[in-house]
């Protein structure tokens, strides 16, 4: 009966972070592309385990933007919600292969008509190679995680489907229709319970058949943590920084001006493991940002894995 008791905690525990964390609502601009999405890894605990699971984010904001092709200004209302089937499988004891597939519902308002644009977004892949980990060393006090990694994005995404006013907004798409390169880097430091982790993704897009080109984007993510072991299962609260570079874009290769920026962020984290499973949620609020047309406010995610 304690037992019973017990776990009806945990998971009241984890219903009550899951409501809560659906109740924020995130803001963004178009001009950063923030329609297609931005992969990241967050803390990533267990480094010998498979993983497989899934993250649902909700963002909506408000744009000032160009009509592709024309020179007409539009204000319109953009929300975008996203379940992404994430997976990290480890090939062998230095490689590790992440697979993020996104299911996509984008919503445009503008001038009282509203647009749904929703299906599958572009898969991202990365093979990830271990260049120094001691974290199975039990007479280290210290323990490190490096890692590099090389990976792709495949154009599954639509990126042709016209709004109501037979419009075509590369921002609302699921997908930005461009075969594109990623690099990534993921260094983690712990000193018995405590640690710091840092990552960093650059994507370098190519063009669409539109002759449409996102501008290339860089990110850096950095956390302080802190491990607690409690009763059978385990915290891990953290604190940090997000610092997002976004490119121009370009359409028939000219630059869009109304494009590009830079924002940084910062973050704060919950993640919960019990057993094989492990439930997390994290929340992004701005701190600075020179963006050109809008202005973020709020951004969150929130993640299932079941770990093997």
């Amino acid at each position: 009966m304690i037992i019973f008791a017990d776990r009806m905690k945990i998971y009241r525990f984890i219903f009550i972070c899951f409501f809560i964390a659906t109740q924020f609502r995130a803001n963004a601009c178009d001009v950063c592309g923030c329609s297609i999405g931005g992969t990241n890894f967050g803390i990533l605990p267990q480094f010998h385990k498979h993983f497989i699971g899934i993250q649902y984010n909700f963002r909506t904001f408000n744009s000032e933007h160009l009509i592709l092709g024309t020179e007409t200004k539009s204000i319109s209302t953009e929300s975008f919600q996203t379940v992404e089937l994430r997976g990290r499988f480890n090939l062998s004891k230095r490689i590790q292969l992440f697979v993020f597939l996104p299911l996509s519902i984008n919503q445009q308002t503008e001038n009282n008509l509203i647009s749904k644009i929703s299906g599958l977004g572009d898969i991202s892949t990365f093979a990830n190679y271990s260049i120094y980990n001691n974290g199975d060393s039990l007479n280290k006090k210290w323990k490190h995680n490096f890692q590099l990694g090389v990976g792709f994005k495949l154009p599954i995404g639509k990126y042709n489907t016209l709004n109501n006013n037979n419009e075509l907004n590369p921002n609302i798409q699921t997908g930005t229709g461009s075969f594109d390169i990623l690099l990534d880097a993921i260094y983690t430091v712990r000193y018995r319970k405590i640690g710091l982790n840092n990552s960093t993704i650059y994507r370098f897009n190519n063009s669409n058949s539109n002759n449409f080109q996102f501008g290339n984007r860089y990110t850096f993510a950095t956390n302080l943590f802190y491990w607690a072991n409690i009763k059978g299962y385990s915290l891990l609260p953290s604190i940090g920084a997000v610092y997002e570079n976004t490119q121009k874009d370009k359409h028939n290769n000219a630059i869009l001006t109304q494009s590009g920026g830079n924002t940084l962020l910062s973050s704060i984290g919950l993640d919960f493991y019990y057993r094989k499973f492990s439930f997390g949620t994290n929340i992004q609020i701005p701190t600075y940002q020179d963006n050109n047309i809008t202005k973020s406010k709020l951004k969150f995610s929130t993640t299932l894995l079941f770990n093997f």
